[in-house]
């Protein structure tokens, strides 16, 4: 009786392993199968097999590794090779070939064509045919997946995350450099938060035929929150209605600041011979303005002169908007040893309520605890003080936002891992993510 020939195959599919042996033609052959590239090694020396059928990616030792032992080994050098694989790359295949293996074989494939080629192969007709990506592949180019991605409609973008004055430079791209500006876009409707330098780029992609009416609030008038007004195209476009929305000065309305402002002295074009159509309205303190289906609340804040801090609302999330805010004046201790009672937390119950009911809070920390030592009473919260303003709150997403211009990109990072260091050292379960020029949330 002539002796079979000796087939090894080598694969972790134990499916195809089961559609091999069982298949009618293997009767013809001896067949030992093996799922891991180890296995197949010891079976090289054991069975000493005619030919090998092994996946090019077979678990632990590499397919084209077992090729090379093969085809390096005295006793095994006549061994016929085929690999299988589904990584049909042109690399692949070239390792194969060059290496020695017979055939080049691209999963999935038909158990009838693989006893087809080892027929050829032992009638020494097996040629290696030429590299293509065959129709049979797992590989199906007529049926492309083409996914659109969506358009937002209601969406918080910040052009403005810097507090004090602009920065530029290569420490400053990761986060930015433009002061205080916020983009609101709810279906139709455009409002604008701050006015710093931030608000140029924004005008320039404003297309004033889809919005006859900005409105633009302002939450103070010191010079990182208005620097940009006089840069902001709408104001240059007739058919532009720009209305402006702030807090009643101490001295002077906020017309006759901006007035001031766009003297001849500081500037050439004045605030009476803009194009657009410039109204000027008081904002009150817990007075909500209603624009379309997006409700802009307002209180104040620890901040020198008449300053307020925002809640955004839309049908569905409302968020708080506050970038000057100096919280716990003048305490340098831990945030823990901030109870619900304690006498400096309660000049901020008002303002923490007025955040309660907010999926996501906007709000600065603008210093390191070690520098809020020489910086008390400049307005701002350091980052312990102001993690317990988010505490009490109970919301349980905090955006970073008016950076100290003095802070760079590795500092900001800083920030961010000292921000959660200290939110874990509180037990609290607070996502914090620190704003960038750019950033932009759905709404």
């Amino acid at each position: 009786m002539k002796e079979k020939k000796r087939i090894l195959i080598a694969d972790p599919s134990t499916a195809l392993l089961d559609a091999v042996v069982t298949a009618s033609a293997a009767k013809a052959y001896e067949i030992v199968v093996v799922r891991t590239g180890p296995a197949c090694i010891k079976k090289l020396k054991d069975f000493e097999p005619d030919l090998v059928i092994i996946d090019l990616m077979i678990p632990h030792i590499h397919g084209i590794e077992i090729l090379k032992t093969i085809k390096t080994n005295s006793r095994l050098i006549s061994t016929g090779v085929i690999i299988t694989s589904y990584h049909v790359m042109i690399q692949n295949y070239h390792a194969a070939i060059e290496g020695g293996a017979d055939y080049f074989l691209v999963k999935p494939f038909e158990i009838s064509q693989l006893f087809q080629l080892i027929e050829r192969y032992f009638k020494g007709g097996l040629k290696p045919e030429p590299f293509t990506m065959k129709s049979g592949s797992i590989i199906e180019q007529n049926h492309c997946y083409h996914p659109i991605p969506s358009t937002l409609t209601s969406y918080l973008r910040f052009w403005g995350t810097r507090g004090s004055n602009p920065v530029s430079g290569p420490q400053y791209v990761r986060y930015g450099g433009n002061t205080s500006c916020l983009e609101i876009r709810h279906n139709q409707e455009l409002i604008i938060i701050d006015a710093g330098s931030g608000i140029r780029e924004l005008g320039d992609m404003i297309d004033v035929q889809d919005h006859h009416t900005i409105h633009l609030f302002i939450s103070h008038t010191h010079w990182d929150h208005i620097t940009g007004f006089p840069f902001f195209s709408p104001l240059y476009k007739k058919s532009c209605n720009v209305v402006v929305w702030a807090p009643v000065g101490f001295e002077k309305s906020t017309k006759e600041l901006f007035t001031n402002m766009l003297a001849y002295a500081y500037f050439p074009v004045r605030l009476d011979e803009m194009k657009a159509q410039v109204t000027f309205k008081e904002l009150r303190d817990d007075k909500p303005v209603s624009i379309g289906d997006v409700v802009i609340d307002s209180h104040f804040t620890n901040h020198p002169g008449p300053t307020v801090g925002f809640k955004i609302r839309v049908p569905g999330k409302t968020v708080g908007y506050i970038t000057d805010n100096e919280v716990l004046l003048g305490y340098h201790g831990h945030p823990n040893c901030i109870h619900q009672k304690h006498p400096l937390l309660e000049p901020h119950l008002d303002l923490i309520e007025f955040l309660k009911d907010c999926d996501m809070i906007v709000h600065e920390a603008q210093y390191f605890p070690q520098e809020y030592y020489r910086k008390t009473g400049w307005g701002h919260s350091s980052i312990s003080n102001a993690t317990v303003l988010l505490k009490y709150t109970g919301c349980k997403e905090w955006i970073i936002t008016h950076h100290d211009p003095n802070h760079k990109d590795s500092d900001l990072q800083t920030k961010a891992q000292l921000h959660s260091d200290i939110i874990k050292e509180c037990n609290l379960n607070i996502h914090v993510e620190i704003a960038y020029d750019g950033l932009m949330l759905p709404l």
